[in-house]
């Protein structure tokens, strides 16, 4: 399973997005990766889904939330996939 977690360097909900999912991904041994909307692959990423939005989570190349979530909410997105 991949995850990536779109952010931006200025965006304090992303860094608390990041700890939540870096956490998850040590639990589960995802395929994790940050993605910064800054760097080329973010934007484009970011352009395909049609994005405004961030921090976002993107699950096998699927749009599944945006925003922050709890430990509790991103194990259940990860178990629903």
């Amino acid at each position: 399973m991949k995850v990536q977690l779109l952010v931006s360097e200025s965006c304090v909900p992303c860094e608390q997005a990041e700890k939540v999912w870096r956490q998850v991904a040590q639990e589960r041994a995802l395929d994790f990766s940050v993605v910064n909307l800054a760097d080329p692959e973010g934007k484009q990423l970011a352009d395909e889904l049609q994005l405004k939005t961030i921090p976002a989570v993107v699950i096998d190349g699927v749009l599944v939330a945006i925003g922050v979530q709890s430990l509790e909410e991103a194990r259940t997105l990860i178990s629903r996939t």
